[in-house]
């Protein structure tokens, strides 16, 4: 029979409760951060990390809080699961929305700020209208023309609604439009011809020719029709430094035949 020196066994029963201590200071820690893992997952879940307010601003003819209801962000879901982004992207696509600022804040609140497209004219698309931004998107359908606003007659049917219009002439009509005098710009009429855009402004026929230099050639036109121009002079604003004034050409009557008197 061996026997163990008193000593050695006391070392061995040593090294044991320290394994034993070590082993259950594992099993205590891994418990701890489980409990710590549920109960953070509980709260961050829980009413009290939900969302309890959401405010708008901006909208006055859209109505983002339609649309943040329908893609499930309301009062009262975690605030974990509201992606800014994705709330962002739904927002700005409505029509009217030009862009959307969402932020969102702990313990719960989401912030929405939207700017909005500012209606500037309506264009023709195929049988119907629709209404052109200042950045020419297409942000809806419109009756047609209305009094005092700048008319776009050129198709912008292959233009969705909601998208920006890629057409040059298009754009070129909307910038020259918005350059224009207030009280040039609603009885004005744009449209295309061959010789390119052309608009009626104030009686008058004017050739802008390509799209470009339109926003000075609103100021030149501007200009020109503060003098006095003949009624339904035709002007030429193709090259803006050499601006031309054609007047209209008075009617030549046929000439009566002339009539033998007897004496």
């Amino acid at each position: 029979m061996t026997t163990i020196e008193p000593r050695v066994a006391e070392r061995r029963r040593g090294v044991s409760e320290d394994r034993a201590r070590h082993r259950l200071r594992r099993v205590l820690g891994i418990i701890a951060l489980i409990a710590v893992g549920v109960l953070g997952f509980w709260l961050i879940r829980s009413p009290l990390l939900s969302i309890s307010s959401i405010s708008i601003s901006g909208a006055t003819i859209s109505d983002p809080a339609v649309i943040i209801d329908e893609i499930g962000v309301i009062v009262g879901i975690p605030t974990i699961d509201v992606d800014a982004g994705a709330v962002q992207r739904a927002v700005e696509s409505d029509p009217w929305i030009e862009t959307a600022e969402v932020s969102v804040r702990w313990p719960g609140t989401v912030s929405v700020v939207v700017t909005e497209h500012v209606a500037l004219a309506p264009a023709r698309a195929g049988d119907g209208w629709v209404m052109l931004s200042e950045a020419s998107t297409v942000i809806g359908q419109t009756d047609g023309p209305v009094n005092g606003v700048f008319v776009v007659d050129i198709d912008t049917s292959a233009t969705p609604i909601g998208a920006a219009v890629v057409n040059p002439m298009v754009k070129g009509a909307v910038t020259f439009g918005s350059a224009l005098r207030p009280d040039l710009a609603k009885s004005a009429v744009v449209f295309v011809d061959d010789d390119g855009l052309v608009a009626t402004v104030g009686g008058h026929l004017v050739r802008l020719g390509r799209p470009i230099d339109l926003e000075n050639k609103a100021l030149v036109l501007a200009s020109m029709l503060d003098t006095e121009l003949e009624e339904g002079a035709e002007i030429n604003l193709i090259a803006p430094t050499r601006p031309a004034v054609l007047n209209a050409q008075p009617e030549v009557l046929d000439p009566q035949p002339e009539v033998e008197v007897e004496e």
